[in-house]
């Protein structure tokens, strides 16, 4: 997570210099990106009774679950902050990634780290990265608009990266799920972007694999 938080910084001084002299200027048209299928995928995953997970499965689910939340709560104070709907519609698709966790932590009977308060969070370093973003996110809208992009680039390399550790089927699906809906936000994003005159590249994933997601309009 050290490393992954260098990456942040490093992202966000870049995207500070660059984005100092970016235009205003709204766009006519908001993304509408909360979809109803993902949530039913995942409100509707199946569990499947193992004895017991490993520490890194446990783990992972701890960690996502304030990762997803750190998504949610960033997407909730940019949308106070500039009233535009691609967060608020993305917010509200988080919030069904956060709770799809929390129904693993139940199943597994894990703790659930969740703190109900925006911007706080059990893990030191995530309540760091948030802090970090929300900086970026504070510029202006195009600003804001990067800090989405950079969490779900984010969320799509740290939740691959777990899904791989498993063999656990219901964690699997889980996790593909919330691939699936990170990608549908980083094309958001991207688009959004796009639209304003800016040419977002990845600062997280590799560039194959960011031109494949933004290509796969599925």
């Amino acid at each position: 997570m050290k490393t992954k938080r260098m990456l942040f910084k490093m992202a966000i001084l870049v995207m500070v210099f660059t984005l100092s002299a970016c235009s205003e200027k709204q766009n006519d048209e908001d993304l509408a990106n909360s979809d109803n299928t993902e949530a039913k995928s995942l409100n509707g995953s199946t569990a499947v009774q193992v004895l017991s997970l490993t520490e890194t499965d446990s783990l992972g689910l701890i960690f996502m679950r304030e990762e997803e939340k750190l998504a949610r709560d960033a997407y909730l104070v940019l949308f106070s902050k500039y009233n535009h709907q691609v967060f608020d519609n993305i917010s509200q698709s988080e919030q069904v990634h956060t709770d799809a966790i929390l129904r693993l932590l139940n199943y597994y009977n894990l703790d659930d780290p969740f703190i109900d308060v925006i911007g706080e969070f059990n893990d030191p370093s995530l309540a760091e990265l948030f802090n970090d973003l929300m900086i970026l996110g504070d510029i202006n809208l195009d600003s804001a608009l990067v800090v989405g992009a950079l969490i779900e680039e984010t969320d799509i390399e740290d939740i691959a990266n777990l899904a791989s550790k498993t063999e656990v089927q219901n964690i699997i699906q889980v996790y593909g799920n919330l691939i699936s809906g990170s990608e549908n936000h980083l094309r958001a994003f991207v688009k959004d972007l796009s639209n304003r005159g800016i040419d977002y590249q990845p600062r997280i994933l590799p560039a194959d694999q960011f031109n494949d997601i933004i290509n796969n309009q599925n």
